[in-house]
């Protein structure tokens, strides 16, 4: 039987990436699109609505938790990551079918509210698995295309999954629909067990197989708590913390007031909403790629500013314009528009935290920061529940451009200095990330990748100039310029301390891409010492030295010359 194996297949990455996010978008199109309208119709009472809101997202809040236990407790003969994402896709498979409880929604919303804490915890659990075998799996060339992937994957998934489901609540109740999502779910669940990591692992536990990925340390949770300890209290981690608050706020705020002013004022039916929201949620998600290199141009900051002011915008004029809610045409415009503009303006606040993440443990502040971020889309869908009673829709409306004015007035304090230098000259570990879409569920490209053992590469500051050096087989990066300013002798003993003999094994490797740009690299042979080659990025002119080449560049001797010479 053929093996499908993740390593050995861009395809595979980008199909599997795809599906597993599909897989988590289910949940999603269900619980936080279709049944919120779909209570509306039933005459649940907005404060309601918005409880179960605020409550069913709450696994998102606490997934960072997960994170340390995926990597102390694996099974490496089925690969590192694959039993968590198995286990996790079979809980949600199952934790659907909870649904068919439901039969009055009305008289039974607190066990609407804990099958849907159960559904997101293994959704939640999922996307961190998924995520740490991507990081895994990918070299640094193919992370943007399989980020493409896993975000039109997600947003697929709760596309589809508003959609169908809002017509199968309607026509057949809570259970056709949960066996209709439990069914689909399952169906990718029998797809991932066919996949494996690397070759000859396991598929399942009695399966045969064994162990083929190399091994890694795990760093203690006191290691871990200490790094985030030294970077998460310093003024600029604090505010940007209350922007992610903030607009998690806006998010929740609006997700909890949208469908049910659908419902109730403008007259939509559920499976009018969900479709609405379905259409509109993939448009979103293209123009979020779209824009990803103009946020690079203008920075994640700006971007934010423009972005936020357009929501606030858009609030602002649904609350001036009541006198138009009549209009079928300009309603379902104002609406798209809302949905349309939410991941965009989520990924420029993503952009704004991973500038942030310069510590050790970046991975897990990340996670910190996004958890704040479904805190406040919890806290928001409950003030919307708290004040819908005291308020008119107008009134909501103004309440939401409010919250929007609070968070640009927060952006003018945040400050950032790009890649702020290691206290000490101390290696330190760079992560970023992109969008995968959803529930703060996003893509870890982790620390750059070294483009010959795949290992992370630490930053190393050296005479005022960061460079990048390999965790694991010692090799070195330098970005445009900077093995010029360091071709010092001694400058070189202190940065390439790796073994040369490890060294000219790697070396064989030419064949790969710029681990920062992803251009195509080039060998260079060095003009006076002709035994010396490194490659160059065409692109970026970045280049990399295996281990003992840089040290052997900087000491030219009379042997040298002489090669030289009579060469």
């Amino acid at each position: 039987m053929t093996r499908l194996t993740l390593l050995d297949s861009p395809k595979l990455r980008y199909a599997t990436g795809a599906m597993m996010y599909f897989a988590q978008g289910i949940p999603r199109g269900l619980l936080s699109i279709t049944i919120p309208a779909w209570l509306a119709s039933q005459g649940v009472s907005a404060g309601a609505i918005a409880s179960y809101l605020a409550v069913v997202i709450l696994p998102w809040v606490f997934k960072l938790v997960t994170g340390p236990f995926m990597d102390r407790f694996q099974y490496p003969a089925m690969g590192r990551k694959r039993p968590w994402v198995l286990g996790a896709q079979l809980g949600l498979t199952l934790s659907f079918l909870a649904l068919m409880l439901v039969d009055d929604p009305v008289n039974q919303m607190g066990t609407l509210v804990w099958v849907g804490i159960l559904i997101n915890i293994f959704a939640a659990t999922q996307d961190v698995a998924v995520d740490g075998m991507a990081i895994d799996l990918t070299p640094v060339n193919e992370q943007g295309r399989l980020n493409a992937f896993m975000s039109f994957g997600k947003a697929a998934g709760w596309s589809i999954a508003a959609a169908v489901s809002g017509v199968l609540l309607v026509a057949f109740g809570m259970k056709v629909t949960a066996i209709v999502a439990s069914v689909s779910c399952g169906v990718i669940f029998l797809a991932f067990v066919l996949v494996t990591e690397r070759p000859d692992e396991r598929r399942l536990p009695w399966s045969e197989g064994e162990a083929r990925g190399p091994r890694q340390a795990v760093s203690s949770f006191k290691d871990v708590f200490a790094g985030i300890n030294d970077v998460l209290w310093k003024p600029v981690s604090l505010i940007l913390m209350l922007i992610m608050l903030l607009d998690g706020l806006i998010s929740g705020y609006g997700y909890a007031l949208m469908p049910i002013a659908a419902v109730n004022v403008f007259s939509f039916t559920t499976p009018q909403w969900s479709n609405l929201v379905a259409v509109m949620g993939i448009v979103g998600a293209g123009v979020t790629l779209v824009l990803g290199p103009t946020i690079d141009r203008i920075g994640p900051k700006r971007m934010l500013i423009l972005t936020a002011s357009l929501v606030g915008i858009h609030a602002f004029l649904l609350a001036q314009t009541q006198f138009l809610w009549n209009d079928s045409l300009y309603v379902k415009v104002m609406l798209s528009i809302w949905v349309m503009m939410l991941p965009i303006t989520m990924v420029s606040v993503l952009a704004l935290a991973m500038a942030a993440c310069s510590s050790a443990c970046a991975a897990t502040q990340f996670a910190i920061y996004m958890s704040v971020t479904n805190l406040g889309y919890s806290a928001g869908s409950k003030i919307f529940g708290m004040v819908s009673e005291q308020t008119t829709y107008p009134q909501s409306y103004m309440l939401l451009s409010v919250l929007v004015v609070g968070m640009i007035a927060v952006l003018f304090f945040h400050r950032h200095q790009h890649r702020e230098a290691a206290e000490g000259g101390r290696a330190r570990r760079i992560y970023t990330i992109t969008s995968g879409g959803g529930e703060g569920g996003m893509f870890f490209s982790g620390a750059m990748r070294c483009p010959k053992c795949r290992s992370d590469m630490l930053q190393l500051e050296v005479d005022g100039t960061v460079i990048d050096r390999c965790d694991r087989c010692q090799g070195i990066w330098f970005d445009a310029g900077e093995m010029e300013a360091l071709r010092d002798k001694d400058i070189a003993k202190a940065i390439d301390t790796g073994s040369a003999r490890q060294g000219k094994i790697f070396d064989r490797i030419e064949d790969y891409r710029c681990p920062r740009c992803g251009g195509h690299m080039t060998r260079v042979i060095d003009e006076q010492q002709r035994h010396i080659g490194y490659e160059t990025c065409n692109d970026c002119s970045g280049s990399y030295f295996d281990a003992g080449e840089f040290r052997d560049l900087s000491q030219l001797t009379l042997s040298d010359l002489f090669k030289r010479f009579v060469g």
